[in-house]
């Protein structure tokens, strides 16, 4: 009886460690499949363009930060770069997606459809928000009228 049992203790240790092995090796791969998502989208490339487009806004817009330029460059990189991002963006990645899930978006990313979609994704995305902001902008009276009724309202009608 207590050889059975111990030979079940086993068997049962045995297959936990062997389990617990198998998770590893497919958290391993998932994650490997999560980083080559990235590297097949030139994430790395998007990043550096972002951090330059980023930059470049702060200083339009504040001119009068430009002799910190370089100071405001360096701390882009070393919070916002690629390198410094890589292992949170791989678990956005894995957390939302399957490991099939993220091989399939990778190769679809190496089709010559994919690489354009790539190549066309900032220029889409800025079209995007200047569409918006021009659409914001030309209705920005109905919005201050909205806002007006919504205050008259709280403040009781006054």
């Amino acid at each position: 009886m207590k050889t059975n049992f111990l030979l079940m203790a086993i068997a049962v240790a045995f297959e936990l460690m062997i389990g617990s092995t198998r998770a590893w090796a497919d958290e391993k791969s998932h994650r490997a499949a999560g980083e080559d998502l990235l590297v097949s989208s030139n994430t790395d490339k998007a990043m550096n363009a972002a951090i330059d487009t980023m930059l470049a806004a702060q200083l339009k817009a504040n001119p009068q930060l430009e002799p910190v330029k370089d100071v405001m460059k360096k701390f882009l990189v070393k919070q916002l770069s690629y390198e410094a991002v890589k292992d949170d963006l791989i678990k956005l990645y894995t957390d939302e997606f399957t490991e099939a899930e993220l091989k399939e978006i990778a190769a679809f990313y190496r089709t010559p459809t994919g690489r354009k979609a790539i190549e066309k994704m900032p220029l889409l995305m800025q079209k995007g928000a200047e569409l918006g902001t021009q659409r914001v902008q030309r209705n920005s009276d109905e919005l201050r009228q909205m806002i007006e009724e919504e205050m008259k309202k709280k403040s009781g009608g006054k």
